[in-house]
């Protein structure tokens, strides 16, 4: 038979234009926003294919200030970086999702590859992207350089979080509020009060509030610019924790990858070992560089 004729644009159309699709600008949810690990930072799963999602991710970062773990040397400035994600959604009836995370340095404490700071968070909650309330979900975290051998965080509800996209995905806010949970810390070293009659940090877990919120924007085609917030007050003492963060990220492989870097502030206000009823303060910089690969 003979072939069909070439089928011709229409008039209104320029002739070629049909052949040159329109640029792909995509979205945040195309790909991972942040490092794996990184707090704030979730996974989009696609539930056509799977109900999770998973990335790992790593790195090198630089330490700078904070407090200082020996007396007679300087803290290590130079820290491997290793993080880990694996986020689930089903959305069919109420809602539900799930959140395993680790962020991990190592080399704090002196030794390359031994594991000196970072945060294990496993959450669930039900509810829609937008807004989910918070069954249960456990942080612990270590961070030497606030002087923090340990720092757990468990909250349930009437704790909630959720996911809002903005300019068409092309912004994304993420918000955590915790307006009551319960934390306990444990000093690092001389830092650690254990003094009779005055009051240890680590007597027995107390109340506190928490809230985190993260704004990521997309640059077309494949730039990723966020900005965090981090703040825990405990009740009735004087312990709080605050942070903030900056980071870019380029994704490449059909967003599968993610090149990114990140400068991030850190302050922790504790219970003074020195003076009865005092305060100290250590506060820290972490500048990383890191690669994620998501599944």
């Amino acid at each position: 038979p003979p072939r069909p004729a070439p089928r011709r644009p229409a008039a209104s159309t320029p002739r070629g234009a049909e052949a040159r699709p329109a640029p792909a600008t995509g979205t945040i949810g195309d790909g991972p926003v942040a490092a794996a690990g990184a707090m704030g930072a979730g996974l989009d799963p696609d539930e056509q294919a799977t109900g999770w999602q998973t990335a790992l991710a790593s790195g090198v970062a630089g330490r700078f200030n904070g407090y200082q773990l020996h007396t007679d040397q300087a803290n290590s400035s130079v820290l491997l970086y290793f993080g880990g994600q694996a986020d689930a959604l089903w959305t069919e009836g109420y809602g539900r999702a799930a959140r395993l995370r680790f962020r991990l340095y190592t080399g704090g404490d002196g030794i390359i590859f031994l594991p000196s700071d970072g945060e294990v968070e496993a959450a669930y909650a039900l509810g829609r992207r937008e807004f989910r309330f918070v069954v249960g979900r456990v942080e612990v975290a270590r961070y030497t350089g606030l002087a923090l051998q340990a720092l757990v965080q468990v909250a349930t509800m009437p704790s909630f979080e959720g996911s809002v996209p903005l300019a068409g995905d092309k912004v994304r806010l993420f918000y955590a509020i915790s307006p009551v949970e319960m934390a306990w810390a444990y000093y690092y070293g001389r830092a650690h009060i254990d003094q009779p009659g005055w009051t240890g940090e680590a007597n027995q877990p107390s109340a506190a509030s928490a809230f985190r919120a993260r704004v990521t924007f997309n640059v077309p085609p494949s730039v990723l610019l966020s900005l965090q917030g981090d703040y825990l007050k405990f009740w009735g003492s004087v312990d709080q924790l605050t942070a903030a963060e900056a980071s870019a990220g380029m994704a490449v492989l059909d967003r599968t990858v993610l090149i990114s870097a990140s400068m991030r502030w850190e302050s922790y206000t504790r219970r003074s070992a020195e003076s009865q009823g005092g305060s100290e303060s250590s506060d820290q910089f972490i500048g990383q560089a890191t690669a994620t690969l998501v599944f």
